[in-house]
């Protein structure tokens, strides 16, 4: 089953997304996080353990105090140590090319999804994921 976390500082945006898996029956596991820090401190006291660790990872860019994009940093680190793919797929209210092109540095980014979230979008995803 797939796990999916999601990262945002905005607990409307948590609602939100997880109002229509729960309405599409889409990732019935979900976890959500507010804060990218204790995320990454969570991935690496949990690195070796395959179960603990989500598959896709929804990421907000502009949080304050730890913002996507030092998330990205950290977690590029911890690629090496994973014994499983996990994709990131950056999730923002920015249309700023910069943001599109900075996210595609990083292999694990595999989309960039323009808020707010579109049911097809999910679905495929899942559908991806569970075959």
């Amino acid at each position: 089953m797939c796990r999916l976390l999601m990262i945002d500082d905005n607990p409307i945006e948590h609602f939100i997304v997880q109002r229509m898996l729960d309405t599409y029956k889409l990732f019935p596991n979900a976890v959500h996080s507010l804060d990218g820090k204790s995320t990454i401190q969570s991935l690496k006291e949990n690195i070796n353990q395959s179960d603990q660790i989500p598959d896709v990872i929804f990421l907000d860019l502009n949080m304050p105090e730890f913002s996507g994009w030092e998330f990205l940093k950290h977690f590029n680190n911890l690629i090496p140590g994973f014994n499983k793919e996990i994709e990131v797929h950056i999730v923002s209210s920015s249309i700023d090319p910069r943001d599109i092109l900075k996210s595609k540095k990083y292999s694990f980014v595999k989309s960039f999804i323009s808020k707010p979230f579109k049911k097809q979008m999910l679905e495929d995803l899942f559908l991806k994921w569970s075959n």
